[in-house]
């Protein structure tokens, strides 16, 4: 019942999105990022949704060039985040779960096409214009993290990014159970920012 209720809401949403749902999605990711970075939290909400959204991207990479956050505390934060949207809307199918992420995505100006589990392409992100390379790959945790929790578990892998000069980003999601192994495993790499894959939950 809750998740044919929700399924009805999205259809609205996705015709038109009022500005305080998007100020909502954008309040809650700054959330994320203060607890993943320790940074102070700050609000948008007398923002207009645009001006939100560059504010979040301007705070994330002050919080990157000041403080510091490992890819496990940014993913596993955004995996409870993916778990709760995935409790309080009720939704367990994968059409359902993948319209979500496309349409949460659309709401941050990320553009994206593609299947889930499989395949995605996004041929704009509003933040590659903001991040570095290693930044993008760092924050990049919090899609993995989000998708994850959504899914019930699975790997997002990057093989190209915007902010590496691709034409688009390209990744790959798998669900959990699809991988030869689903040992969560961090390299060294990953860690000074060069990652493409990110962890399993």
């Amino acid at each position: 019942m809750r998740a044919r209720l929700f399924r009805w809401f999205l259809s609205h949403l996705e015709r038109h999105t009022p500005g305080w749902i998007r100020l909502l999605e954008i309040q809650i990711l700054l959330n994320l990022a203060s607890r993943s970075f320790g940074g102070t939290r700050k609000r948008i909400w007398h923002l207009a949704a645009p001006d939100a959204l560059q504010a979040y991207a301007a705070y994330t990479v002050e919080c990157m060039n000041t403080t510091s956050a490992t890819p496990e505390q940014l993913y596993e934060n955004a995996r409870q985040l993916g778990k709760r949207l995935r409790m309080v809307t009720g939704l367990t199918e994968t059409e359902d779960l993948q319209r979500l992420v496309f349409y949460l995505y659309q709401n941050i100006s990320i553009t994206m096409y593609g299947s889930l589990p499989g395949e995605i392409t996004v041929p704009f992100c509003f933040f590659s214009s903001f991040y570095t390379p290693a930044q993008c790959a760092l924050m990049s945790h919090v899609d993995a993290g989000i998708i994850a929790g959504l899914f019930n578990g699975g790997t997002l892998q990057f093989s190209e990014r915007l902010t590496e000069g691709c034409s688009r980003c390209l990744a790959c999601f798998r669900k959990k159970g699809a991988e030869s192994s689903t040992t969560h495993h961090l390299s060294q790499k990953a860690r000074s920012g060069g990652l493409k894959q990110s962890p399993v939950d």
